[in-house]
């Protein structure tokens, strides 16, 4: 296990409107056998725990049974989702464009993903993520 500082950077495009998130935290980042675990607190508080294999990540925000949220991303393939926003759940599916793992230059990481969330057969918007842990 390897402590972790992380920056989190989110680019959400929703028809002719784009925003931005930054934020950043420490967390924990294991791997074995070709799978990469990270956990963190977002904003001091709320558990994020990321599951990351070759061109598969599974991203789950909170800790109760019934208030979090998963995101799941295969690159070329559907995925069933669900995002709790204020106390609601919606069922989303997403469609990851590109997902990259790799080490930099400096020595740190970067998990880029890029993808598109679906409700039903309406595009939700398109989304891209981007994590570097130092």
């Amino acid at each position: 296990m390897t402590k972790v500082k992380i920056a989190f950077t989110s680019t959400i495009k929703q028809e002719k409107e784009s925003e931005t998130f930054r934020k950043s935290g420490t967390g924990e980042l294991t791997e074995h056998n070709g799978i990469t675990r990270v956990s963190y607190l977002e904003d001091g508080e709320v558990p994020v725990k990321l599951l990351i294999k070759e061109n598969d990540v599974i991203i789950r925000r909170g800790d109760s049974a019934s208030d979090y949220s998963q995101l799941h991303f295969s690159v070329g393939q559907k995925k069933e989702c669900h995002y709790v926003a204020q106390g609601y759940q919606m069922d989303l599916t997403s469609r990851a464009k590109i997902i990259k793992f790799f080490p930099k230059i400096d020595g740190s990481r970067e998990l880029h993903i890029e993808y598109d969330l679906f409700s039903g057969l309406y595009l939700v918007g398109n989304y891209t993520v981007t994590l570097i842990f130092t």
